[in-house]
């Protein structure tokens, strides 16, 4: 791919297209006036309580047809799973009415179907009705009386619980006194499912026993890619998903600042253990149209999609350290918080979440016409980044972002290389000294791509590190990046400068206090040519030694040719 091309395509991109344009979803929108959204924006203009807001976003759940009318639309929206606001509710039983925990106490309550299905491997009870408003497909291709859509919740629920628990060694969820877990099949408006918390185990680090609830047609299933449609592939997914959410509750209940991590394992792990559906490539635009929000944002509101498509960092994590890495993640979790088990985890591979987060954003640019399999390996279905900004010249000063990042997030900077001069280019970045950054870049020499992670960034917040002959590339991208946690669009100034072939001691210019420095390098142990090593090597032979000496005094002071690049 010609990626001068690319980045001029880019820019005309960014400078044509409003920005509101750019950073709409690629995928679906889930957000067109679903009853969701609704009762987020009344509750945003202060119409409503919060309590209020928990109460009526379970009716969307359990009964949307006792919704206020405002709050009654008729756009369909597939709403991925109910898990988070049944937590939210239980977390704040107290802000609720007794009118309104009445009413949600009848919605949480295990229902009463008609029918119970085993499944084949004797590990889940599924509840369900074949007649009313909870009937399910009565489809029944074998002919044993039992719907098919009930024994392909057995055959899912059996098959996570094989990869869970058996090949992963994950614990099962708590018994909750007669050794099945219970599925239960109805009406949920339009939701995947969800995963109800009931009862606290035994445990000394608090578990939590549970039941799921799947909704009992899927009519509503948006398109994937499983062979035998979408609502197949909704029901595997669901299944999958739900169940490793229960599988969590067997080490910790995570609350609300841990959704984020919580959705996005459970949205991995529906993706590992049913690869051909893709339901959720639905999600990623939410995390690539917006690289500068905080990865580990957190919100109730489960419309956004932002907590399932961090999907991408456990995917990360399990190419680069294994997939053992996520159980013991949540072995960790049974006592810390989630970044302190995350550091724990990576501590057998002399890792920190601040020490690879700006591999993980590297790697986030490798997607669509720029995959490898060197990173992501379904990169090439991955949406583009968001490029904060493209410039036009390789020497620039006084860069700020357009959308500055939050903490653990980054943006990304394209430069289409248009050199005003040869050398090392000095990439003089000065962040906020009020958070932890990192910073890596990305160099192109036609179709070949080199990444560079190790790029240091001081304590308080500059970078001391450059590209030698960066005029040879045809672009490049720098990734600056908030490694810390806290706050949100942290600003930063950015600059570029070109020092000359034959500037070994790195002052920006040629003279001879440079003959001084690479005589003292060469005989008197000194320090080696800064920033770059090949700076030293002034003749481009491919060796420093005394003919650099002699070819950099001429040059000083004989006419002679300009130090140049050494390129292998």
């Amino acid at each position: 791919m010609n990626y001068l091309h690319m980045g001029l395509v880019l820019f005309l991109i960014l400078v044509f297209l409003p920005v509101g344009v750019l950073m709409a979803g690629a995928g679906p929108n889930y957000k067109a006036d679903g009853a969701a959204e609704l009762i987020s924006e009344d509750y945003s203009r202060g119409l409503i309580t919060r309590a209020d807001r928990i109460y009526y976003n379970l009716q969307t759940m359990y009964a949307p047809e006792a919704l206020p009318d405002r709050y009654k639309s008729q756009v369909v929206s597939p709403m991925k799973s109910g898990t988070p606001l049944i937590n939210e509710a239980i977390d704040n039983w107290d802000l609720l009415n007794p009118d309104q925990q009445a009413v949600l106490s009848s919605y949480l309550a295990r229902p009463t179907l008609q029918l119970t299905f085993i499944s084949l491997d004797g590990k889940f009870a599924i509840h369900y009705d074949t007649s009313g408003l909870n009937s399910v497909p009565l489809e029944d291709l074998d002919a044993d009386s039992i719907p098919d859509y009930i024994e392909r919740i057995g055959q899912y629920a059996d098959s996570a619980y094989r990869f869970y628990q058996i090949d992963l060694g994950f614990l099962p969820p708590p018994d909750d006194g007669d050794s099945l877990y219970d599925f239960f099949v109805f009406r949920i408006g339009n939701y995947y499912g969800g995963t109800v918390r009931e009862s606290a185990g035994d445990s000394s680090w608090g578990d939590w026993s549970s039941h799921i609830e799947i909704h009992n047609t899927m009519a509503f299933a948006p398109p994937n890619d499983d062979p035998e449609g979408p609502v197949v592939g909704a029901l595997k997914v669901t299944c999958a998903h739900e169940y490793f959410h229960a599988t969590q509750m067997a080490y910790a209940y995570k609350p609300s600042p841990d959704l984020w991590w919580t959705e996005g394992t459970a949205v991995f792990f529906e993706n590992k253990t049913y690869d051909e559906v893709n339901d959720h490539y639905c999600y990623l635009p939410y995390f690539f149209n917006y690289p500068d929000t905080s990865l580990i944002d957190t919100n109730y509101f489960s419309w956004t999609y932002h907590d399932y498509s961090t999907f991408i960092w456990p995917t990360y994590l399990v190419e680069k350290f294994g997939i053992g890495i996520i159980r013991n993640v949540w072995e960790y979790l049974r006592w810390y918080d989630v970044l302190p088990s995350l550091d724990s985890a990576l501590y057998p591979f002399g890792k920190t979440v601040q020490a690879i987060f700006p591999e993980f954003t590297a790697w986030n640019y490798f997607t669509q016409d720029r995959a490898d399999t060197a990173y992501y390996d379904d990169g090439a279905d991955y949406p583009h980044i968001l490029i904060d900004q493209v410039v036009l010249t390789c020497e620039f000063t006084g860069l700020t972002a357009y959308r500055p990042p939050d903490g653990l997030a980054s943006n990304y900077i394209l430069t289409v290389n248009n050199p005003s001069g040869n050398g090392l280019l000095m990439l003089r970045f000065d962040g906020s000294n009020s958070v932890k950054w990192g910073f890596s870049y990305i160099t192109f020499d036609d179709d070949i791509a080199d990444l560079t992670t190790g790029c240091a960034v001081s304590s308080v917040g500059k970078t001391d590190c450059a590209i030698y002959d960066f005029a040879r590339y045809d672009s490049m991208v720098f990734i600056p990046c908030v490694v810390s946690q806290w706050q949100d669009d942290n600003p930063y100034v950015f600059d570029t400068e070109i020092h000359p072939f034959g500037d070994v001691d790195g002052s920006g210019a040629v003279n001879i206090l440079d003959v001084t420095y690479l005589m003292n390098y060469l005989y008197k142990n000194g320090l080696p040519p800064k920033y770059a090593y090949y700076m030293g090597d002034t003749n481009c032979n491919g060796q420093i030694n005394i003919l650099d000496v002699s070819y950099l005094v001429s040059y000083l002071y004989k006419s002679g040719p300009e130090p140049c690049g050494y390129r292998d």
